[in-house]
Order: structure tokens, then sequence, then C-alpha cells
């Protein structure tokens, strides 16, 4: 099945129910394999509390994911892999398609030399350099 298709038939939040597939687990988070992966042992660290935002995470449960990532990523190379990445998506929009937080561990992935466009990704020049560290500033 096309996970697509698989997506259309959730009644419930899947990360929510599927509390059969934990690989390893502690009080506020657990780590699962990808039903949908993007490479073999495309691993997933979920927390237990239903939450749509990075932002939204306790600190013990931000603490709770660390540890399981750092896990995942020992388990990755035990199992052979050399290297891996890390990803979560945050917000609505972000190419997230189950809304419940979650981290991505996919090994041997490179995220890509695609920018969000799908055009091969640039260096900036100084002056966008400087706007963007400008913008960001005044931000904080």
């Amino acid at each position: 099945m096309l996970y697509k298709t698989y997506l259309k038939t959730l009644t419930q939040c899947p990360f929510c129910i599927n509390k059969d597939r934990k690989i390893l687990e502690n009080k506020e988070a657990f780590l699962t394999y990808a039903r949908a992966p993007y490479a073999q042992h495309h691993l997933l660290v979920i927390p237990k509390r239903h939450v749509d935002s990075f932002l939204d995470l306790k600190n013990i449960e931000n603490s709770s994911i660390t540890k399981l990532l750092h896990k995942g990523v020992h388990l990755l190379h035990t199992l052979g892999h050399v290297n891996c990445s890390i990803l979560v998506r945050d917000g609505k929009g972000s190419g997230k398609s189950v809304e419940h937080l979650h981290y991505h561990i996919i090994p041997n992935h490179r995220i890509g030399d695609l920018d969000i466009h799908g055009e091969k990704r640039r260096v900036l020049t100084e002056q966008e350099i400087y706007t963007v560290v400008k913008e960001l500033k005044e931000s904080v």
C-alpha cells in the first residue's frame, strides 16, 4: 500500500495507538521503526504525549528524546550503517504527514543537494548572509 493511501485510512494518530512496535522506551518517549521508511532500518523517536510542535515539549521530554536518539544512532552503527541523518519537521506545512511530533533517524541518507524549490543549492553571497543574520539577530 502506498503511504498516501495508508494515511487516508487513519482515523486516529498512529503514534498514539501503535504502541506494540516499540524497540526501546523510557518514561517520556519511545524508539520504533518507520512504517514507510526512506531506507532500511529507518527509525523514529516519538514522545508518548501527543504534541504537535518541538516548542511544546517539556524539558524532561527533551532529555528523554535525546537519550533515545543517541541509542538509535548507536543501534544503526551496530547494524553497520556508517552515517545517518536526524530530521524533525516542526509546524504545519513542514512536510510532516502525522501531526504528532516525531524524529527520524535515517541511515545512509543525505538530505540532498536540492533546496526546498527543487533547485540546486547555492552558497549565499556576503550581502545575503548579512541580510539573513541581521534579520535573525533582530528577532532574538
